[in-house]
């Protein structure tokens, strides 16, 4: 099995969790407003930052996908 994120998955991925994080933590609203204006400024859908972390969290579910997939091979059927 493949699942692969595009650019735009990927950033409204990054935008949920960015915003849920603003959301529930204790910070002053300077820097919830920080964070924001990062998210929007450095993080285009289409920029560089973007695409490197669509290309990292891509990988990392490659890998978590392989290893669930090993882990199930070993894993004894008694159980």
């Amino acid at each position: 099995m493949k699942v692969e994120f595009d650019a735009d998955e990927a950033w409204e991925l990054m935008s949920l969790i960015v915003a849920r994080v603003v959301d529930e933590a204790k910070l002053p609203a300077a820097d919830k407003a920080k964070v924001r204006r990062w998210r929007s400024g450095e993080m285009k859908p289409g920029g560089e930052p973007m695409r490197l972390l669509t290309r990292k969290i891509n990988e990392d579910l490659a890998q978590a996908i392989e290893r669930k997939k090993r882990s199930q091979i070993r894993k004894p059927d008694w159980r």
